[in-house]
């Protein structure tokens, strides 16, 4: 991705971290995919594979008659992708080693290029975004699916919540990752070359026993190693071990609920 810095950089822990993420934005990210016109036969190129969540939803979604390709940087994230996918015995979809700003090495000849939560880690989306347009059939589709991320991660934001919101975001901010990315879709297709995008807002809310507070101790503990490294807080400040079941007592305590990140699909397709 050339970031300055990925945020979550325990490779092993980002692994489950991603896994469990999946849970919480599979649903979002099917429910964009489809609307934008993902579909049987289809072609697809998958930008930051990660452990390959987004690639596995796509191949469900183009059938077996369809192909997806990911493209991943981390050499021990396509490892991972790829023990998954032989284990789904899935025979349409691979993980490629890539840098996802070049696309060196990469064939054309895509229906489709799609994404989700890479776009903001990367220093010029726009060009990587045209790049990747480049690859496209004609009629191409471009789709991407980003968050929001500077929100209020509960309601009411109480005093450990707010804490671990203002930890993350100076994480995001000093690895040089754009924590609004979700709201900054628009302009960048436009300076893409691309048509103006459709777009569609949705997240996941929870309160009593479905405030999901897991998730954000999974985020939390992935950042761990770079708040350590940019002197924002320790693991002892953090107390990860605890970090769930203090989050559930305060937003209980507040009858308030957990809000996931608001993920903004947005797509458009290249003239025929």
């Amino acid at each position: 991705m050339n970031p300055s810095q990925y945020a979550f950089a325990d490779r092993e822990h980002e692994q489950r971290r991603l896994a469990s993420q999946a849970e919480l934005f599979d649903p979002l990210t099917e429910r964009v995919f489809r609307t934008a016109g993902l579909r049987r036969g289809m072609r697809v190129l998958d930008l930051g594979s990660g452990a390959g969540d987004v690639a596995l939803l796509a191949a469900k979604l183009v059938g077996r008659e369809g192909e997806v390709v990911g493209i991943e940087r981390d050499p021990a994230a396509v490892a991972s992708a790829m023990t998954r996918i032989a284990e789904a015995e899935l025979t349409n979809l691979r993980i490629v080693e890539g840098d996802v700003q070049t696309f060196d090495g990469v064939a054309d000849g895509f229906n489709a290029v799609v994404g989700r939560l890479v776009l903001m880690y990367l220093r010029d989306p726009a060009a990587a975004l045209r790049r990747a347009a480049g690859l496209l059939r004609p009629g191409g589709l471009v789709c991407f699916h980003e968050g929001d991320m500077a929100y209020d991660w509960a309601a009411p934001m109480t005093p450990l919540w707010a804490q671990m919101r203002e930890w993350f975001l100076a994480v995001l901010q000093r690895a040089g990752a754009n924590s609004r990315m979700g709201l900054s879709l628009y302009p960048t297709f436009v300076a893409a070359g691309l048509p103006p995008p459709e777009m569609q807002l949705e997240c996941a809310v929870g309160g009593g026993d479905r405030a999901f507070a897991w998730a954000w101790v999974n985020v939390m503990r992935g950042v761990l190693p770079l708040m350590g490294r940019f002197d924002i807080a320790t693991a002892a400040e953090l107390h990860a071990d605890t970090l769930a079941e203090r989050l559930l007592a305060e937003v209980t305590a507040a009858q308030g609920i957990v809000v996931s990140p608001p993920m903004i699909g947005a797509w458009a397709r290249l003239p025929e």
